[in-house]
């Protein structure tokens, strides 16, 4: 756990937002093609 969070903490800012942002247009693409 410990391990996993300092992973984390190493992540700049961008790249969460960068990671966050993929994860979110991959799901609005995935339920686009349920629709």
């Amino acid at each position: 756990m410990e391990k996993k969070e300092e992973k984390w903490r190493k992540l700049s800012r961008s790249e969460r937002m960068d990671r966050l942002d993929r994860i979110v247009r991959w799901s609005v693409a995935f339920v686009g093609q349920i629709e």
